[in-house]
């Protein structure tokens, strides 16, 4: 499958689709034909958390930290926090309790499933229409928002994500009625993990800086980069009990800012280019992983709770900013164009950490599937119907400033 997804970008170039749509669709015909022959495919649901934290994510946030234009990244930095923190909050949590009302069964989907589906469907990759964007010369200030929106609540949306899930095992089994919870002891938990891991993520940060003074190599700096972005996630994950995802983040920012100044700009292009093609692997990958795990029993038994579930994120995004982000950044006078706020809207598509998430669910979550065939459909329509569509937006007559 990895053979025949070197067909994906020139296919994908074709179609005018994202290359990962094409890889899905790879995927997915590979196992049906691997399945339809009498072989076994080797995929496990029991494979997937382990495969996709300690492998695919580590590399996927630490390059969209370490690649992301510092610049830009500071003069937009109060839109971006708002979008990925309270806002992201608020997200999950609607999308949940509208998943949750809108579904109406408790006894399948209770609510600390729907509260899991809502953290896993909260977070926002531009991925796929990055591209478009790019093409049609878009404003780098509306690239770079929608990139740091991602960087940012890809590593909060993990967070959320493994709080709620171990909230689904700890309850598992209760209704609405007796679903109780000691929720300032979760907070406390959340608040020692996403600061716990953004304080070691910049102790790793610092250290990988002093070694970057010292080697100026670009072979030894991609070697230094794995291990911090690989060793920040370990050490933060299985030994201080911290995000490991917000270790990655941070240590990734500061890399980039140590590499801009101790590494020459030739080597630096380098190593930008090496470490974007390891992370177009392990996007590439995951996306494979997804195709494999789709099936057809997921369109003809959950079509309705994907439907829901593509509704509630698309409400969810048109109010966090149209109404969310103004009402949290009114202080500073923060704002944008209408036509950036459609694009901003439209263009908070979900990608890669969705279909991680979506791929580790544990199996023992009442309702893991239902949730799993939703992220899979909001995903489906984030490359089918919004990636290809962002250009006529992006064509259409700009509108005044607010």
């Amino acid at each position: 499958m990895i053979f025949v997804s070197l067909l994906a970008e020139p296919i994908a170039r074709w179609l005018r689709l994202p290359f990962v749509a094409i890889l899905i669709v790879v995927g997915f015909i590979g196992s049906e034909l691997v399945v339809n022959f009498g072989y076994d495919t080797g995929i496990r649901a029991s494979n997937f958390p382990l495969l996709v934290f300690y492998v695919f994510l580590p590399i996927i946030i630490f390059e969209s930290a370490y690649s992301i234009d510092q610049t830009q990244l500071r003069k937009s930095l109060l839109p971006i926090l708002v979008l990925a923190l309270p806002i992201m909050i608020l997200a999950t949590v609607i999308i949940a309790f509208l998943l949750y009302f809108f579904i109406g069964h408790p006894t399948g989907f209770p609510i600390y499933t729907a509260l899991v589906a809502g953290s896993l469907l909260a977070a926002t990759d531009p991925m796929a229409v990055i591209r478009h964007l790019k093409a049609l010369k878009t404003s780098n200030e509306t690239i770079v928002l929608l990139e740091g929106e991602s960087l940012f609540n890809d590593a909060i949306g993990v967070v959320l994500f493994t709080s709620f899930v171990a909230i689904a095992i700890s309850f598992n089994g209760a209704g609405f009625g007796d679903f109780s919870i000691d929720w300032w002891e979760k907070l406390t938990i959340f608040c020692w993990q996403f600061f716990g891991g953004l304080v070691f993520g910049i102790l790793c940060g610092l250290i990988g800086t002093f070694f970057s003074f010292i080697l100026k190599t670009r072979i030894l700096e991609n070697i230094l980069l794995i291990a911090i972005a690989y060793g920040s996630f370990m050490l933060a994950e299985d030994y201080l009990q911290v995000s490991g995802m917000m270790a990655v983040l941070s240590a990734g920012l500061i890399m980039n800012q140590a590499h801009h100044k101790y590494v020459s700009s030739k080597d630096k292009e380098f190593i930008d280019y090496w470490w974007h093609v390891i992370s177009y692997f392990s996007n590439s990958m995951l996306f494979l992983l997804l195709g494999v795990t789709i099936t057809v029993q997921m369109f003809t038994d959950r079509w309705l709770a994907m439907l829901l579930a593509i509704g509630a994120v698309l409400l969810v995004r048109l109010l966090s900013v149209f109404a969310f982000l103004p009402l949290f950044t009114s202080f500073n006078k923060f704002s944008l164009s209408s036509k950036d706020s459609l694009i901003l809207t439209w263009g908070g598509a979900r990608g890669a950490v969705t279909a991680a998430l979506a791929l580790s669910l544990p199996i023992e979550i009442e309702g893991w599937w239902t949730v799993q065939s939703m992220a899979f459909g909001v995903i489906l329509f984030t490359l089918f119907i919004q990636s290809p569509t962002i250009p006529w937006i992006l064509k259409s007559k700009p509108t005044k400033t607010k």
